[in-house]
């Protein structure tokens, strides 16, 4: 197509659709479990979303629960920034004299916590174990 073949802008239509709502990368829900507090993490655990997960951990871990645990088997993507973040995290339950427990991973959260073996010393629940 040449240059004269294109339609200039007094001729071209207006295109009128509707913006789909984006989907976020991550999600985060608290929730009051029967036992403690629950972080539910969903999606991808990379360099712009992993400090998300701490931040919201050390702000419950500031109400000095006997317990939080994070659920991440919604996870889809986890990198090392992720790590980072669980050790944070774990740095300031045991600060605090909070258990903190991982009530499910995904296998991409699992893999990397085993290959790396940076020593993360969560309490993970026998069931989790068998996966």
């Amino acid at each position: 197509m040449s240059i004269l073949e294109q339609p200039t802008r007094q001729h071209a239509q207006p295109t009128r659709r509707l913006a789909q709502p984006a989907k976020p990368i991550m999600t985060l829900d608290l929730r009051n479990d029967r036992h403690a507090p629950m972080i539910t993490v969903s999606g991808e655990v990379d360099m712009s979303t992993a400090h998300l997960i701490s931040e919201l951990a050390e702000h419950v871990i500031t109400r000095r629960p006997a317990r939080l645990a994070l659920d991440l088997s919604g996870v889809t993507f986890f990198s090392a920034h992720g790590i980072s973040a669980l050790l944070r995290t774990q740095h300031a339950a045991e600060t605090a004299e909070v258990t903190l427990t991982l009530h499910a991973t995904a296998p991409c959260v699992t893999y990397l916590l085993a290959v790396t073996g940076t020593g993360i010393d969560l309490d993970m629940p026998a069931t989790n174990a068998s996966r």
